[in-house]
């Protein structure tokens, strides 16, 4: 019995000039050069939110932005990580330029803007991060091992796995009225807000509502709602990159406690 040809599956030189894993045709792979506790993560979450969602000096925000940026580096270098780094850039220079450029009230309202903008672009971006590096069950698995109730457990790990799953519905849709030649565009959702709604948000919400509950059905199988403490083969522990992370949040909590930088 003959075979066809086989299909050489993806293979990793070990040459310096060559330190990502290549697929067939020399298209490179972005692995995960992160792999960090997802407590970890949740206290980044927690404080760099808690140091950039206030009036803290900008320098702080800066250093956060700048961490946050490798963060998203170490999972992706596309449109994600130059959307993420152009929108922050750009509006934390409408921040501190356009005020000393344009002497009115108008300027001081689209300073003011643009400065929250800077702030909510870093707690997005790092929120982005942690859920699309975190799986449901390393939530759980995490959140168990600091002794966290089940009644917060189990929401957390379905919300991990709602998110995603909506932004799919939405881009599916989307391509649904591509199709059918009734996708709004910008245009169409400024001057017709409720026909959009209409094609939009009608089906979203009622594919939303269908996912809710089979991501609920799927998590009591899967035995989040059991009395007994389950068995996890998630690791948990200290690694090397666990410490740098630490250290960076440490770093920033230091210099927000200075007080030396940019006043807001």
């Amino acid at each position: 019995m003959t075979t066809g040809p086989r299909t050489p599956a993806a293979t990793w030189d070990p040459s310096p000039r060559q330190a990502t894993p290549v697929l067939p045709g020399g298209a490179p792979v972005r692995a995960r050069l992160l792999r960090l506790d997802p407590r970890t993560k949740l206290l980044a979450l927690l404080v760099v939110n808690a140091l950039v969602l206030g009036t803290g000096p900008t320098l702080v925000a800066i250093a956060a932005a700048v961490l946050v940026a490798v963060l998203i580096a170490t999972v992706t270098t596309g449109a994600v990580l130059r959307t993420y780094v152009v929108t922050f850039v750009a509006t934390l220079a409408c921040f501190l330029w356009l005020p000393v450029l344009w002497h009115s009230t108008a300027s001081a309202f689209i300073a003011a803007a643009a400065f929250w903008f800077s702030r909510f672009t870093v707690s997005i971006g790092l929120a982005g991060y942690v859920v699309s590096t975190t799986g449901a069950s390393e939530l759980a698995a995490a959140l168990r091992s600091i002794r966290i109730p089940q009644v917060i457990v189990i929401p957390f790990s379905v919300m991990l796995r709602f998110i995603p799953t909506v932004g799919t519905e939405v881009r599916a849709i989307s391509d649904a009225m591509r199709l059918r030649g009734v996708f709004p565009g910008t245009l169409g959702l400024l001057l017709h807000p409720a026909r959009t709604a209409q094609y939009l948000m009608v089906p979203l919400l009622a594919s939303t509502t269908r996912l809710a509950d089979d991501l609920s059905a799927s998590a009591l199988i899967r035995g989040l709602g059991a009395t007994s403490r389950p068995t996890s083969i998630v690791r948990l522990g200290l690694r090397a990159d666990v410490v740098v992370v630490l250290l960076a949040v440490a770093a920033l909590v230091a210099l927000r406690l200075s007080g030396w930088g940019v006043a807001a």
